[in-house]
Order: structure tokens, then C-alpha cells, then sequence
């Protein structure tokens, strides 16, 4: 059932069919419903939905059919036989009049018409599916059938489906969406998108699996809270013995040709349907296949796969050692071993090394990188520790060293790396132990540094290699190409400083090269990407990183590895750019759509979704999301975003009045303000000094904004100098948008298009050309900067005295303001009244509004108590209040006086 754990909630995502399934059963129409569905899909908490929708409107009779009664004349009636003689029990006459005198009965003489509500209806017995439909089309009653999606319901009622008497309804598992939202529901809190996405995965989206793997999971830690937001933590418990019970209901009434498939599959799966067939009875597939027990892939490769992914985890558990091992031999004398599938691949390798008969050393070591791209960490160490080839040992070296990072043994992985480069021979193990030492460094201190070290100490490497090798032409091709892929981590390094211009300059001379590989293309792309978009061209870095993408999808799982590197910077340039709708396609195509615990995505899709609402003003879902993507990103941050994520949540955090939680965030961010990139980092920092607004002012935040500003925009950052002038205006800097306008002048996408127009206009006071920046903001999802811009409109045309223009806008601001989801910053409090004070007095009044005593704003401002007393004399007569209580701007209930 998809209810809550109270039995109180509304079903999540079924509200429209529980409308339409009311409609049929008290229309016209028909004379009821069928509601089909897999067990535990929620057919049953739906037909009771029905019911109370119906309260009032008709006798509800229930009858719950079952299999113990399906070989018992009328059985699933006998609650309402109570008064038959034991003469007339099999008599049909008799068991309708008793039928028909229990209906009158029912409805008490209201008028009301019996529904029978038949739960498990395909268990019915014969007699009493017939004598149920004479009673529906003799207009004696309506009936809601529910009933299996196979074998579907009993011949009478499926007839009466047919003859278009009764409506037929599909009752779908949950979608993603409302698997999130049940998550929520069942948990009480904020949950991480990798707990909805893993959950769903495992229950297929049935409702009842669902509910069982959450309370199953909150009994075992294996979901656990953190600053109020569920997470997974470790591995996944067994399944809960009630829902094991539920799932071997479903397999209970099989052949024994059926069971051994079955256990075949949930041993293999997915595998090839020849392979199935060959090693189990064909016509026990047809018919599981049939029942829907198991489904088979179309295409060219027909795979085969149990229907349901909770089936193949119990039935292994019942599947006797011997046997098992004896089906996996079997199989693996079937299988190819170059299977399409990664899973297939990695599964024929593991059962070769669970029955004894491993394969090739070249095979194995295939395998540990495969499960490392897969991020299965256990699976690669083990294929790589078999291996014992002395010519693949320092590869074999180079997994187990990747294994072990993520598994965050830093330390040991970095002894090994070290230990291959030292008695490196091989241009293919240099580029691969060179590239994991990089990894490794740019979790530790001055990773561009460290970086460039790496690409020196490849190059003499590389230098030696091709110096020993006697111009043999193969050996200097490879160190040509070698060499591209030395001079990426120049690219890489200065990416990292924030030094976009030579980075471009770097990156197009590789990418023009004639040994530029694929992998170095892609690479080379990639960092294009990132400079381009972070220079104001994210329309064509996206375009580069998009390419960068497309060559991982075309080698299959060859550059799988290199997938978070390239999807992040891919976001970033699609974030530059203000395009939107392109990041929920890519956020679905790379990250809802993969299951699993922590992963190198994590956070990521909570950032995103963070980001995007900050920028459109939808403040608290900006703070919900953001909020998250911190807390997903403290379990894995391969991508090293934390600095920004902590920035923006701190922002948005201040933007709704959630003062605590943004003093915390900023607090982290200062914390651990020497990790990530360059730009990473500032684009944290900004935010953070935004948010201190609240409690410095605004006049001292505005100064360190504009010092970072000119400082980014000196290094060529300009993407990061003009979102650090935006925020600057948005405290009140009127001195900002000469700089800002020019700087995003020539910037791609709708974004730079926003704010160029709000920044023209601002800077020449135009109050038209103010209207006009909204309107294009609005259309383009940028409501925060739509209010501000009719905002800055108003308070100009004021200024002139044109009250008449100033309330027509004034009106439009209010209906957008309206629409920032709980935003409290205080520019948009009494946009009249506080137009009237300066910057000093605005950050006086903000301060006094917060609880901040005279003695503590002095303090604050670097002036004397008789200043400040005089400033709040000036603001009270100004405002037209007599108390600080009235004063806007306030939100922060600490008070430090």
C-alpha cells in the first residue's frame, strides 16, 4: 500500500486515479472497475480511497477472496451467507436470495447502491464470479474488482471488462517523483536523492516493497540522519522476513522446471535468452515469461531478467550451495566473456573465481578496471589480486591503488602509485599511475603544484622511455601522444588557478595536434569547456564538454572513468549559461537514472536543483536543496564542489531569514576554505560574504565583493567578477553596474542576456529600460532579478516624484515578490519607505531590527553610540515608527545585547 506508516496521508501519486476510478463506479457509464496490478502496487489503499470517496453514496460490501477458499463453491461470500441452512449452501437460488436480502439490509432503505469491493479477485471461485456478474448487470449492485496483472481476473469479470461494462485500470509503481515523496513521507524529513534513487531502484517503485525497505532500513542504520537529512549509510541489510514471505508467495504454485529457472536467473541475470533456454526447459521460460514472472529485452540480444529486482535476492538465498555452484558452471560454459553488458562481464569473471576455474591474468586485470569505472571497489581488488602475470603486475598495482582511494585509504594508494611510477617502462602505465597520482593530489594541499609535479615527473618518464628505445617509429608515436597527455595536466593545473585565458590557449594547441587521441580529445574538451564557459562563452564550452561526452558514449565502457570529470564541468558550463532545461536532462541521463549508495555524484543533483532555484528566487527550495547537497557531498566529493555548495546554501539560507544555519555554513566554508578549485572556492566565498550581510551590514560586504570583483575580473574570471557585481547590487552597490554591464556585453545564453539588460539599464537610471530588463528576466525563469530590476524602477521614478508610473510598477513588483518563496531580504521590505534611507541607515535599521543593541551596532560600524543614536532618530522620523520593533529587515533572533 503506498499510505503512510498512519494510515492518515492521502496515497502519493494517485490522487487523478482515484478521481477517474470514483467517476466510473458512480457514473453512468459502467457498472465498476477493475484495478489491475503486481502485488503490493497499492490496489488495495486505492479501492479504499475509492470507498471513502464514495462515503455516503453507497453500501460498500468487501469480499476477499483467497486461494484456500478458490476450490469452495460461493466461499468468498460466506460472511454474508451467515443465515443459509447447510441444505442450501450449494444451492445457487438460495445464495442469491440470501445475497439480495443482505443488500437490503445494507442499505438500511437510503437508496444506496451495493458495491461489492473484491479484493484478490482473480482467487475467486467460479460460482461466485458468476453470480457477482448476474448481479452487476442486473443493476443489483456495482462492484471494484481488484485483481493480479496476471493471471488477471476470472473469465465473468474479465467478460464484463470486454463487453465494455466495466472499466479497466493499470495501477502503475510509483514514479521517481513520488517514490522521493514517499521517501520523505515514511522518513519525516529531507532525504537525499541517492536514498529515493537507490530505494526505488531495489523496490521497482511497489509501494508496499518500498515501505518495507524504509523501516526496514531505519531499524538497521542502514538510513541514517544527519543534520536532518537521511542518507545511506553502508551496505544494504537483508530483506525483512515478512517481505521475503510476501515475494515467495509469488512462486509458490510453480513446476519444478519453473523453479530451476527461476534460480538460473537470479543467479545470471541479465543473460542471453538462448543461454537460458538451452540450459533450462523452454516451455517453463514461455510460461514464466507469460505470468510475467521474468521479461526478455527486445532488440538484437535478447536478454532475460527476473521481472522484479527484489525476486533474483530471494531466491538466491534459497538456492543450496551445491546447487548454486553447479548452475554457475553450467552457465559459464555458456557464456562469452565479452559480453556487451559490464554487469555480465563482471559476473562470468566472478563465478570463474568462485568455482576454481579463473579466467586469463589479461581477463582479470580487464575486470578490475571495469569494476573500478564502476565504482565497486571490493570486485576490483579481488580480480586484481589474482592477477600474477609479472608484466601486468604494476598495472594490477595501479587498480588495487584506485580501489583503495575509494575506499579512501589515501595513504596506502599513494605508496603504491609512487612504488609503479618509480620502476615505470610503459607509456600506457605512466599515463594511468600519472593520472591516479593527480587524483590523489588534488585532495591534498596546492594541488596545482602538485599536478604540474605529476606531469614532470610523466614527461621524464616518457623522455627515458623513448631515449632507451633507439628511434624505433612505434615508440615515438607513443611518446608523441604521450606527450599530449602531460601537457592536459598544464591545461588541468591552470583550470585549477583560475587562469582561463592561458588555459584556452594550452587546450586548443593540444586539441589541434595529430596525436591527440580520443581519451586526450576528451580531456582536452573538457577543459575547454570549463574555460570557455567560465570566461562567458558557456554555450560553446557546453558545446565542447557535450562532445567530450559523446566520445565516452561511443568507446562503450573505455572512458567510463572520466564520466564525473566531464559531467561536472558539462553542468558548470550549462550553469553559466543559464540553461536549464539542458541540466534536468543531463541530471537525468547521469545521475537519477544510476542506483547506489555514495557516489561520485553525490550531491550532485541536490546542487544543481539548488543552484537553479537561487537563480530563478525560488528561496526555499533553493535552502531545501542546497541543504541536502551539502550533506550529499560531505559522503563523496570527488568533484570538490563542497566550497561552493556551502557558500550558496549559506546564502540561501540568509535570503529566507535562516540565520543559524547560514552563521554554520559560513562557518564551514571558512573552515575548509583552502579546498577546491580557485573558482570554486570564490564562488563560495561570495556567497558567504553576501550572507554576512545580515549580520556586518551591507556597506562592509559590498567593499570586500567589489575587491574580489576586480581582483577575478584582473584574472581574466569573468563569469566570476560579474556573478560577484550582482550580488554586490543586490545589497544595494549603485556603483556596480558600469563594470557589470560591460563585463557580460558579449555573454552567451539567456543568463548573461538577463543580467547585461538589468545592468544597462541600472547604470543609465533608466526606469523604462528597467521594465523592460524584468520583462525579459520573467520570461526567462529569473524572477529575483525581475523584482529587483521593477524594484530599482520604482525607486527611481519616486526619486523624480512620477508616484503615478512608480504604484502601476509597484503593483507588478508586489505580484512577483510574491512568488520568492519566503525570501526575507530586506530590499524588498518597504521598497517606498526604505528608498528614503542611505546605505548607512539601511544597515543600521537591519541591525537594530535584529536585536543588536546601540553599544554592539557602534561596534559593528566603527562609530561612536552617539552616532548611531543619531542615525535611528533620523531612520524613526524618516519611516514615520516610534519602536525598533517596526523597523524592517528583521530575522535574526540572536541577539547579541
Amino acid at each position: 500500500m503506498a499510505e503512510h506508516s498512519d494510515g492518515g496521508q492521502d496515497l502519493v501519486g494517485r490522487r487523478d486515479l482515484i478521481e477517474e476510478v470514483t467517476a466510473a463506479i458512480s457514473g453512468t457509464q459502467y457498472l465498476g472497475a477493475i484495478l489491475v496490478g503486481e502485488a503490493g502496487v497499492g490496489k488495495t489503499a486505492l479501492a479504499h480511497s475509492v470507498a471513502r470517496q464514495l462515503d455516503g453514496n453507497a453500501a460498500v460490501l468487501p469480499i476477499s477472496a483467497s486461494p484456500s477458499l478458490r476450490k469452495v463453491p460461493f466461499g468468498a461470500l460466506s460472511p454474508y451467507l451467515r443465515t443459509l441452512s447447510i441444505n442450501d449452501v450449494g444451492s445457487s437460488v438460495a445464495v442469491y436470495r440470501s445475497i439480495m436480502a443482505h443488500l437490503e439490509t445494507s442499505t438500511n432503505g437510503d437508496m444506496l447502491t451495493p458495491l461489492f469491493l473484491v479484493d484478490d479477485s482473480h482467487e475467486l471461485d467460479d460460482s461466485t464470479s458468476v453470480l457477482l456478474s448476474q448481479l452487476v448487470t442486473g443493476r443489483r449492485a456495482r462492484i471494484l474488482a481488484l485483481s493480479r496483472t496476471t493471471p488477471g481476473p476470472m473469465s465473468e469479470l474479465g467478460s464484463l471488462w470486454q463487453d465494455g461494462l466495466l472499466n479497466r485500470y493499470e495501477v502503475q509503481p510509483l514514479t521517481a517523483d513520488e517514490v522521493h515523496e514517499l521517501c520523505e513521507r515514511e522518513l519525516g524529513g529531507d532525504v537525499l536523492a541517492s536514498v529515493s534513487i537507490t530505494l526505488g531502484a531495489t523496490s521497482g517503485g511497489n509501494p508496499m516493497f518500498l515501505l518495507a525497505l524504509l523501516r526496514q532500513g531505519r531499524r538497521s542504520g542502514y538510513l541514517g540522519v544527519r543534520n536532518k537529512v537521511w542518507r545511506l549509510v553502508g551496505h544494504a541489510p537483508p530483506l525483512d522476513l515478512s517481505l521475503v514471505d510476501l515475494i515467495k508467495s509469488r512462486f509458490r504454485r510453480r513446476s519444478s522446471e519453473e523453479i530451476a529457472v527461476l534460480e538460473t536467473l537470479s543467479l545470471a541475470e541479465p543473460m542471453p535468452f538462448d543461454a537460458l533456454v538451452q540450459c533450462t526447459d523452454r516451455q517453463a521460460v514461455a510460461t514464466l515469461h507469460e505470468d510475467g514472472l521474468i521479461t526478455v529485452s527486445g532488440g538484437r540480444e535478447r536478454v532475460a531478467s527476473l521481472s522484479h529486482p527484489l525476486y533474483g535476492e530471494v531466491i538466491r538465498h534459497d538456492v543450496p550451495a551445491g546447487r548454486s555452484l553447479a548452475i554457475r558452471r553450467q552457465v559459464l560454459n555458456l557464456l562469452d566473456k565479452q559480453s556487451s553488458s559490464a554487469d555480465g562481464f563482471l559476473r562470468f569473471v566472478g563465478w570463474g573465481l568462485d568455482c576454481g576455474l579463473p579466467p586469463d591474468d589479461k581477463t582479470l586485470l580487464h575486470a578490475a578496471v571495469v569494476a573500478n569505472r564502476l565504482y565497486d571497489a571490493d570486485f576490483a581488488l579481488r580480480a586484481a589480486r589474482a592477477v600474477h602475470t609479472p608484466d601486468l603486475r604494476g598495472s594490477s598495482l595501479v587498480e588495487i591503488a584506485r580501489a583503495q582511494m575509494m575506499r579512501g585509504n589515501l595513504p596506502y594508494a599513494r605508496e603504491i602509485v609512487d612504488e609503479v611510477l618509480e620502476q615505470c617502462t610503459s607509456f600506457l602505465l605512466a599515463k594511468d599511475a600519472s593520472l591516479l597520482s593527480v587524483a590523489l593530489h588534488v585532495r591534498g594541499s596546492n594541488p596545482p603544484e602538485a599536478i604540474r609535479t605529476d606531469a614532470a615527473r610523466w614527461q621524464r618518464i616518457v623522455e627515458q622511455i623513448a631515449a632507451d628505445s633507439g628511434n624505433d617509429p612505434a615508440v615515438l608515436i607513443g611518446a608523441s601522444v604521450s606527450r599530449n597527455g602531460y601537457r592536459i595536466l598544464e591545461g588541468f593545473a591552470l583550470n585549477y588557478e583560475g587562469r582561463f585565458v592561458e588555459a584556452e590557449a594550452v587546450l586548443r594547441d593540444i586539441l589541434a595536434d595529430q596525436y591527440c587521441t580520443d581519451e586526450v580529445r576528451l580531456a582536452g574538451l573538457t577543459l575547454l569547456g570549463e574555460a570557455l564557459g567560465s570566461t562567458g562563452r558557456g554555450i560553446e564550452g557546453a558545446s565542447a564538454t557535450n562532445e567530450a561526452l559523446q566520445i565516452i558514449a561511443s568507446h562503450g565502457h573505455q572512458f567510463v572513468a572520466h564520466w564525473e570529470f566531464v559531467v561536472t564541468r558539462h553542468f558548470l558550463s550549462l550553469a553559466h549559461a543559464g540553461c536549464w532545461d539542458d541540466i534536468e536532462e543531463l541530471l537525468e541521463r547521469f545521475i537519477r537514472s544510476k542506483p547506489g549508495g555514495p557516489s561520485p555524484f553525490s550531491g550532485m543533483n541536490e546542487i544543481a536543483q539548488g543552484l537553479i532555484s537561487l537563480r530563478k528566487g525560488l528561496m526555499r527550495t533553493a535552502r531545501t536543496c542546497l541543504i541536502l547537497a551539502v550533506e550529499g557531498l560531505r559522503e563523496s566529493d570527488q568533484n570538490q564542489l563542497m566550497p561552493m555548495a556551502l557558500g550558496l546554501a549559506a546564502f540561501a539560507c540568509a535570503m529566507v531569514g535562516d540565520t543559524t544555519r547560514a552563521r554554520t555554513y559560513a562557518a564551514d566554508f571558512a573552515a575548509g576554505e583552502g579546498n577546491g578549485t580557485r573558482q570554486a572556492r570564490l564562488i563560495g566565498k561570495i556567497h558567504v560574504i553576501a550572507a554576512n550581510a545580515l549580520f556586518q551590514g551591507a556597506a562592509k560586504s559590498i567593499e570586500e565583493l567589489r575587491v574580489v570583483a576586480a581582483r577575478a575580473e584582473g584574472d581574466g574570471m569573468d563569469v566570476l567578477a560579474a556573478l560577484t557585481l550582482e550580488l554586490s547590487a543586490r545589497l544595494g552597490d549603485e556603483r556596480c553596474f558600469d563594470q557589470l554591464a560591460r563585463l557580460t556585453d558579449n555573454f552567451e545564453g539567456p543568463e548573461g542576456a538577463v543580467i547585461s539588460a538589468m545592468a544597462k539599464s541600472a547604470a543609465l537610471r533608466d526606469p523604462g529600460g528597467l521594465v523592460e530588463a524584468a520583462r525579459l528576466a520573467q520570461s526567462a525563469g529569473y524572477l529575483l532579478i525581475a523584482a529587483e530590476c521593477l524594484g530599482k524602477a520604482v525607486k527611481f521614478l519616486s526619486q523624480r516624484g512620477e508616484e503615478h508610473r512608480s504604484r502601476s510598477i509597484q503593483q507588478q513588483l508586489n505580484q512577483i515578490v510574491a512568488q520568492l518563496e519566503g525570501l526575507q531580504s530586506p530590499q524588498f521590505s518597504q521598497v517606498h519607505s526604505t528608498s528614503k534611507l542611505t546605505q548607512r541607515e539601511q544597515d543600521i535599521a537591519r541591525l537594530a531590527a535584529n536585536g543588536y543593541t546601540n553599544r554592539d551596532i557602534a561596534l559593528e560600524q566603527g562609530v561612536s553610540v552617539r552616532t548611531v543614536e543619531g542615525h535611528l532618530y533620523r531612520i524613526f522620523a524618516k519611516l514615520g515608527i516610534t519602536r525598533r520593533e517596526e523597523l524592517p529587515g528583521g530575522g535574526d533572533t540572536t541577539s547579541t545585547g
